[in-house]
Parts: structure tokens; C-alpha cells; sequence
């Protein structure tokens, strides 16, 4: 994906006229520099404050290099160097989020996600990866306490960007819901899975995370979703995790799937709970909901 765009490029992701971009940025409503040419250009940081300021979406990605599937496969020597290239570039993003690099971990984002293609390779390949790292510099006491929830804010802010790079699902598109539970602060998985849903063309809401189970049954009731998630990354009580999930459960319609994952679910506690289905990736999260999407497509359209 290139680092900035031409006032016809943006034009074309937003679905507006090039001139009334052009006005945008002659106003200095949108960030631009100029060529030796006298030519506007707009940084993709620019162009993402812009969104966040104007509450505007990106309705077409493939314009600005993102969101494409023309993505050619790699022969067994591109592999060689994309291993590498991935290594060089998980370093570079680990480093970024400790000392607090904000525009660097966006660049490598990008990088990335224009690679990719998906957002939840993105979350799988790199960002689960490193954090995994920082946890454990943490641990060690390698790196204190203010970088690792600086780097989780960080992570957090790029993913809210990427929210409004994913195209905006229609809105008879299926709902989802859900957050962490009681005790468990860990926000950036709940994120990272929001737009990973949106992505996979399902309208979903991130709740927040130290959700008591009882309240999320509530937004159930009153949202009426196809798919709960709960991501556990912390469980302060087995056992009272283990009730509460079963009157959460029981208080919620069948038809309601219920989606676990995070690195708390040990083997020990999986067998003890009830959900519908248990992902290990986000990349699993994705196939799932389409699946689940999928066939409810098909109910609808062949009805018994």
C-alpha cells in the first residue's frame, strides 16, 4: 500500500467528489502536502484523523490499496524472504509499541494489512505474537508496567482506525455482542475481535471488558444478537466462572451462539463450561462467523 494518496484516490474510497476533496484539503480540514509539482498529497494518518473527526467511514478500501484479493501467491523463494521480512518487521513493531512509536506501529500495520489483506491474519501474525512477548518482558520485569499498557493503548487506538478502514456491514447484517467478564481488564482482545466480526460482514459491538456475566445477559435480552463472544484472558474464580457462565447460558435464547476463546480457557476449565464453539485464533473467530452467517443465509432462503 503506498504511504499517501491523491485527492482522486481518497474521493473514490469515500465515495465523494474529487473537487470536494480537494476543498477539504485547500481548508486544511484534511492534512496535505504538496509536490514540487504543486500536486496534494494525503498520509494515511492524515486521512484516518479525518475520519475520526468527521464520524466518516471508508466505503470503498481497495482505492487507497487496501482490502483487495488480487493478492498474487507467493513461489517458495518469496516465502524464504517474507519469513524474514515478518521477523524484521514483529521486531520492529514490538520495539515501536515499548517505547511508545505510535506512527511507527501504524506504518507497520499498514505494511502488513496490505500484505494480507485481512485484518485477522493481522491480529493472528502480528499483534497476538507480540504482545505475547511484551507479556513476557513484562513478567520478567524486562520493561515496566507503563509500557506495556501504553503499548495496549496504542494497539488499541490503531485497531479503532482499522474499524473505520473495514467496510461498513449492512445493516441487515447479523449482530453481535460481547466483552470480557467479571475481573478480566484485558481490553485489546475485544478490540481486535470487533473488527474481525465487521470484517466477516457481521454488525458487532465490542461491551468493554470486567463485564459482570449477568449485565451481558442483559444486553442480550435487549440487543438480541446471533453471536456472543467472550474473550477470557484472566479468571479470578474457577468455579464462580464456571456457575456464572452456566446461568449465563441458561438465561439466553438456544439460538444464540456462544463464542469462547483466550489464553485463561485452559484444558483443565474448557471441559467444565457451555458454549457453542471455542477459537484459538482470530483467524478461527473469522471462519466461524462466516459460517454461522452463511447458514443463516441459507434458512432464510430456503425456509421449511
Amino acid at each position: 500500500m503506498e504511504d499517501n494518496f491523491s485527492p482522486k484516490q481518497v474521493a473514490i474510497a469515500l465515495k465523494v467528489s474529487e473537487s470536494s476533496v480537494k476543498r477539504w484539503c485547500d481548508r486544511g480540514a484534511i492534512g496535505t502536502v504538496k509536490t514540487h509539482g504543486g500536486h496534494r498529497r494525503i498520509s494515511f494518518d492524515a486521512l484516518m484523523e479525518f475520519l475520526s473527526l468527521t464520524n466518516r467511514e471508508i466505503s470503498d478500501p481497495s482505492a487507497i490499496g487496501l482490502g483487495g484479493s488480487d493478492a498474487s501467491p507467493l513461489d517458495d523463494s518469496s516465502k524464504i524472504d517474507r519469513t524474514t521480512n515478518d521477523q524484521l518487521l514483529r521486531q520492529r513493531f514490538e520495539d515501536a509499541l515499548i517505547r511508545g512509536d505510535e506512527r511507527e506501529c501504524r506504518k507497520i500495520l499498514i505494511q502488513w494489512y496490505g500484505f494480507e489483506q485481512s485484518f485477522a491474519q493481522v491480529a493472528d501474525d502480528l499483534i497476538a505474537p507480540t504482545f505475547r512477548k511484551i507479556g513476557q518482558l513484562w513478567h520478567a520485569s524486562s520493561i515496566e508496567i507503563f509500557q506495556e499498557r501504553r503499548a495496549c493503548e496504542i494497539c488499541n487506538r490503531l485497531t479503532n482506525e482499522f474499524r473505520r478502514v473495514i467496510i461498513e456491514p449492512l445493516p441487515t447484517a447479523p449482530k453481535s455482542i460481547g466483552c470480557t467478564s467479571t475481573g478480566d481488564h484485558y481490553c485489546v482482545p475485544g478490540q481486535l475481535i470487533e473488527v474481525v466480526l465487521r470484517e466477516a460482514g457481521w454488525r458487532a459491538t465490542n461491551i468493554g471488558s470486567n463485564v459482570p456475566l449477568g449485565s451481558l445477559a442483559v444486553a442480550v435480552r435487549q440487543e438480541r444478537p446471533k453471536l456472543v463472544w467472550l474473550s477470557v484472558s484472566h479468571i479470578e474464580n474457577k468455579d464462580a466462572f464456571v456457575r456464572e457462565l452456566h446461568e449465563f447460558c441458561d438465561s439466553i435464547p438456544q439460538e444464540v451462539s456462544l463464542v469462547v476463546g483466550g489464553r485463561a480457557l485452559t484444558d483443565d476449565i474448557r471441559p467444565r463450561l457451555r458454549y457453542t464453539a471455542h477459537c484459538d485464533t482470530m483467524s478461527q473467530l473469522s471462519t466461524l462467523a462466516k459460517s454461522i452467517r452463511s447458514s443463516m443465509k441459507q434458512v432464510r432462503t430456503h425456509p421449511i
